[in-house]
């Protein structure tokens, strides 16, 4: 299977250059949207282009500081790796940023650099960065919980940026929005939803059950909110979602299930709230700018950033516990860091943004 790369335009490219290395997932993308962003508010004439895995091209597709989305398909395998990148090589890129670190990132730069000196040894050599897996700290922060080895909270688009300081872009998230809807996922959206507008968006899943809020929080919180109507959006799998909805039909709809991943992201701009735990969804609500309550337990790397955002949380000694959720619980109290987030308390946050947002 061939990857493709889309024609880059027939003028003279611009004197700064960028290609953002970052293949997936969904909440690292699009935590890391606003790479691009920050890196025009430096170089405002640059030109920006992204690799990624063509599964998440639809991510970045209507990025409005993106020129040009590169897709890589899985099923090209390393051969077709390697012919993407030697391709890559010949653009006359000033600077390169591996936000991935991986082995597939790697490769790509590798072979960059080869035809880099042999196909354009008159250029200035490009500027590389690399975000740092930071792999010792993350095992002092995590196996003997030395807290100081890693920033508390650790703010995942700060982290995309930090790296870049070095050319002079600021760490400091830029404004929202950094994350750009396409038009195509607001029109599943809209049809979907037709006339209603939920006051709230119920995100109650996430990849590991030990980052979930427990569902009977979720039906505690909708008795709590009477005037409130929800809509819940989630996953094909999340058929737990429908006992949400259950609890007062009137005014709770589900949609999980029934929304492409952008369709989703797009559903956000619905609602005037969105109270999510650590998940894509969340991230997307963060880099939209729009309101959301985040319900931060067991992980250590899903804060949002931006002022729009609130963070629920409480501190125990073993919090955080691993990066993502995974692993087991070794408070007595299974999943304590998120059982003792309580539905009154995300109640009480909710209606005051609602009426705030009023």
């Amino acid at each position: 299977m061939q990857t493709h790369i889309p024609n880059a335009p027939r003028s003279e490219p611009p004197s700064t250059h960028l290609l953002v290395i970052r293949f997936s997932s969904f909440g690292d993308i699009i935590q890391a949207a606003a790479v691009p962003g920050a890196f025009r508010s430096r170089f405002p004439k640059a030109r920006v282009d992204w690799l990624l895995r063509s599964d998440f091209q639809g991510l970045l597709n209507d990025h409005k500081n993106v020129d040009r989305v590169i897709a890589f398909h899985k099923k090209a395998g390393l051969l077709g790796l390697l012919r993407l990148a030697w391709q890559l090589g010949a653009e006359p890129y000033t600077h390169i940023y591996d936000a991935h670190a991986n082995v597939r990132s790697q490769i790509v730069l590798c072979t960059l650099r080869l035809r880099r000196s042999l196909l354009l040894p008159k250029l200035p050599w490009p500027h590389w960065a690399q975000r740092p897996k930071s792999r010792l700290r993350r095992f002092l922060f995590f196996r003997f919980r030395l807290r100081s080895a890693l920033p508390r909270p650790f703010l995942g688009v700060v982290s995309f940026l930090a790296p870049l300081r070095k050319w002079g872009v600021s760490k400091t998230p830029p404004a929202p929005p950094q994350y750009f809807i396409a038009e195509n996922a607001r029109t599943e959206a809209h049809q979907l939803f037709g006339d209603f507008r939920p006051d709230v968006l119920l995100i109650p899943s996430a990849a590991w059950e030990k980052k979930r809020w427990p569902v009977n929080h979720w039906k505690r919180l909708i008795d709590l909110m009477p005037e409130s109507t929800f809509a819940i959006l989630g996953g094909p799998d999340d058929a737990f979602c429908e006992e949400l909805a259950q609890i007062a039909p009137q005014r709770v709809r589900n949609f999980a299930g029934r929304l492409s991943l952008a369709g989703s992201a797009a559903a956000l701009e619905l609602g005037r709230l969105a109270i999510s735990a650590d998940t894509g969804l969340l991230h997307v609500a963060d880099q939209l700018g729009r309101p959301v309550l985040a319900l931060i337990g067991p992980t250590a790397f899903g804060y949002p950033s931006h002022r729009s955002s609130k963070t629920l949380e409480i501190q125990l000694e073993c919090k955080p516990c691993s990066k993502d959720g995974r692993g087991r619980c070794s408070n007595s109290l299974y999943q304590r860091c998120m059982v003792e987030i309580t539905p009154e308390w995300v109640a009480n946050c909710a209606n005051e943004t609602l009426k705030d947002r009023r």
